[in-house]
């Protein structure tokens, strides 16, 4: 082989080699369109009512008579009841089983809260005349039917045991049925239901059971979501796994002796896999020590190429967009006016992609 042809056959491979580096795209097909995908903690009796004014700041922020609309993404997320129950294993001693389920669609579709609180909000712009370019999307929580839980509930008159693969896909079908008819019914015209979420955050336990259940929404013409922590079983077989659109969790803020290389380490990892990044915060962010940790995502996901070509999800405690937005502390201010115009930026690219593609289209 002459050194030319090696040279070809090096350039061929490299460029396909350069082409598979890349992040769940920033808007695209995968991810129904979600850019930035807010986690809102929900269900639990200990977390926020989520009342129209809880969830205003992650929809829009104003200043003077300027509207930017931020998050187009909202993921209704729940892992524990809040009494004693969980809806994946490793959250409490009991699991819980359909009776806890339904709740949990209860308490998502309760009027005045949550997903229709978030509409009202939207709807409350509308009437002002301020509308998205694009519908804002929702995300619901699956629960985990833990395997060999013995007592989840009845179904169509026997007592499912979860022993087998087929009960507990029967159990997350039953989930998804009811949660789409509740969604049909409900009247919210200013949302549309992108999906669900696989609450476990590893694959563990779900290798034969997570490719059924994903072929089951993509039936019902919706997507499969997932955040799996970081080098979590399965984080990078994820698209194997049956999930249409995954992000990658740094865990990086949490713990002060792990180095801001583990930024660059996730970044690296979720483009060679195709994955969204996702941005984590809590209210320690109050202090310095902290509020540097975010600020070390902000800029390693700059210089990553996050922000300007990633679909991203936010963890930020489970409340603490809401808490920034109305914090009295000047800093705390300026920091959800940071976050804020990030999320801004990308989601007038976002809405440039979206106009763009509708022009193709016609």
């Amino acid at each position: 082989m002459t050194n030319k042809l090696i040279l070809i056959v090096g350039l061929v491979i490299l460029t396909k080699f350069a082409a598979a580096q890349q992040y769940l795209p920033l808007a695209s097909s995968q991810t129904d369109y979600i850019t930035d995908l807010a986690l809102i903690y929900q269900g639990g009796v200990h977390r926020p009512d989520w009342t129209a004014e809880q969830i205003a700041p992650y929809v829009y922020r104003q200043q003077g008579k300027k509207i930017d609309f931020l998050f187009d993404g909202f993921l209704f997320i729940e892992f524990k009841n809040g009494k004693g129950k969980d809806y994946s294993i490793g959250y409490e001693k009991e699991h819980a089983g359909k009776e806890e389920w339904s709740w949990l669609l209860d308490r998502n579709f309760e009027k005045g809260k949550a997903i229709h609180a978030l509409n009202d909000v939207l709807a409350g712009l509308a009437k002002k005349r301020i509308k998205p370019v694009r519908k804002r999307k929702v995300v619901l929580t699956l629960p985990e039917p833990i395997h060999n839980q013995k007592d989840w509930g009845l179904l169509d008159g026997k007592m499912l045991s979860f022993d087998t693969e087929e009960s507990r896909f029967l159990a997350c079908k039953w989930y998804i049925d009811d949660a789409l008819d509740r969604w049909r019914k409900a009247g919210l015209d200013q949302l549309d239901l992108a999906g669900f979420y696989w609450v476990a955050e590893q694959s563990t336990g779900g290798k034969a059971l997570i490719p059924r259940i994903a072929e089951y929404i993509r039936s019902k013409k919706m997507k499969f979501y997932w955040i799996p922590y970081w080098k979590a079983e399965g984080h990078g077989n994820w698209k194997a796994a049956g999930f249409d659109a995954a992000y990658q969790q740094p865990n990086h803020f949490f713990d002060e002796k792990i180095a801001d290389s583990r930024i660059d380490e996730a970044c690296d990892f979720a483009r060679q896999h195709e994955m969204g990044m996702e941005l984590e915060f809590d209210m320690r962010v109050e202090q310095p020590s902290f509020e540097r940790r975010l600020i070390a995502y902000v800029n390693g996901f700059q210089k990553k190429g996050v922000l300007d070509d990633a679909a991203m999800a936010y963890y930020e405690g489970g409340a603490g967009i809401m808490k920034l937005a109305e914090h009295k502390d000047t800093r705390m201010q300026a920091l959800y006016q940071k976050l804020a115009t990030i999320i801004a930026g990308r989601q007038q690219k976002a809405d440039v992609y979206y106009k763009r593609r509708k022009e193709v289209k016609r």
